[in-house]
């Protein structure tokens, strides 16, 4: 819910509180015509807390304007002015203006970041890579924006302690070639340097592969909008990914992984629950799914009855009741009715087993000439299922024929 009834009014209000409410509400309505006004307050608002929320507001509005049709919204003429705003600011007054040079997506953004990373204040260099963060996460940053930041860890034109820090951006970017420079960082004889920098070298060592479960929320890496929804459940097996639409039920597609693959860390829009694996897929920004969603996943392929996505898809799935049931049913389509009885014995033994597991285990127990043990089965599923179950003529017609 909105904390102000007028944002832009309120952003004007003589009270500090009132002010400060106004930017954390444009900071998730606001839109492109907000802009010149939070940069303005940005720079000159007296107080140093509301400057820096009405930089971070700015910069979320931009981050909604980054990729695609929606990034028409800013254009090139009014982006450039918007830096020259920001220029005009000592950048100790309001660090937070690091975070729009970020999310500006132009070359002289991108040099004015690069220059705070070399500034003598700490401050300003704490600034300035929270800018980089936000400049490099995101799928529309440039290709070659890796090749220009990485050399940074190499040499004294930046400090060994932003060095250090920067290390640990670029291990949450993705960015593997910085390893070197990372493990040059960690045989520092500053503890806090090596320290930061071991740390990065620990992700950095060992890249993910691109196999998992994922979850598309059809927003931009580093992209604020607390609404955002789920519109794809998505594997990646090897060169394969699989993806089944939320939007279009039933409908379950098939692709070759792009070449422009990275791995980030990143929270996930809207979620207050620490960071997570992000995988970008040229400009497709996927976010690990959760429990739940692993089970939506499973139980829409079943609905749309692919059976060979679920084998498939295998290989990255959790050992769960719900994966199981997925196995088991995939092998009892597939005529693999010994591999479908281990598989859906090992899901109804299992807590929170999906109810469908008991029919697909009856059927198959049926199969193998398990009468007695068949009927329990299915009767257990015609108990447990809801009223309108999609399984349910088919589980009554078997209970029949057993007699």
């Amino acid at each position: 819910m909105p904390e102000t009834e007028d944002p832009v009014a309120a952003l004007l209000a003589p009270q500090l509180p009132v002010r400060a409410a106004a930017a954390r509400d444009l900071a998730v309505m606001g839109s492109p015509e907000h802009l010149d006004l939070l940069v303005a307050r940005a720079t000159d608002d007296p107080s140093p807390g509301v400057r820096l929320g009405c930089a971070a507001a700015a910069a979320d509005i931009l981050s909604r304007h980054r990729l695609g049709p929606a990034a028409d919204a800013v254009p090139a003429a009014h982006r450039a002015a918007l830096l020259l705003a920001v220029a005009r600011a000592d950048p100790s007054h309001n660090v937070g203006l690091f975070q729009v040079c970020g999310t500006l997506g132009t070359e002289a953004a991108i040099n004015r970041i690069l220059i705070g990373l070399r500034d003598p204040r700490s401050d300003v260099r704490a600034g300035a890579i929270v800018g980089v963060m936000r400049l490099a996460e995101s799928a529309g940053a440039p290709e070659n924006l890796e090749s220009r930041l990485v050399p940074l860890l190499k040499g004294d034109r930046v400090r060994p302690e932003t060095q250090a820090e920067l290390a640990g951006v670029y291990a949450n970017l993705g960015y593997w070639s910085a390893l070197d420079g990372a493990r040059r960082l960690a045989e520092s004889a500053a503890k806090r340097v090596a320290l930061v920098a071991t740390e990065a070298v620990a992700r950095l060592a060992r890249p993910p592969g691109p196999d998992g479960l994922w979850v598309d929320l059809d927003v931009d890496a580093g992209e604020v909008r607390p609404d955002a929804r789920p519109v794809a459940l998505v594997a990646t097996v090897g060169d394969r990914v699989y993806t089944v639409s939320l939007a279009e039920p039933g409908g379950v597609g098939v692709t070759t992984r792009p070449d422009r693959v990275r791995h980030l860390v990143l929270r996930r829009p809207g979620s207050k629950e620490p960071a997570t694996e992000v995988l970008q897929l040229a400009t497709r920004t996927l976010w690990a799914q959760d429990a739940d969603e692993q089970v939506e996943f499973g139980d829409a392929l079943v609905r749309a009855g692919a059976w060979s996505t679920i084998r498939a898809v295998d290989p990255v799935l959790p050992a769960t009741a719900s994966t199981f049931r997925l196995r088991g049913a995939a092998a009892f389509t597939a005529g693999a009715n010994d591999e479908a009885l281990v598989a859906l014995k090992a899901a109804t033994d299992m807590k929170k087993c999906p109810v469908d597991a008991w029919y697909y285990y009856g059927s198959a127990l049926a199969r193998g000439g398990q009468s007695d043990a068949a009927r329990e089965s299915l009767e257990r599923y015609v108990a447990r299922a809801p009223k309108k179950g999609s399984l349910l003529p088919q589980a009554r017609a078997a209970l029949g024929s057993l007699g």
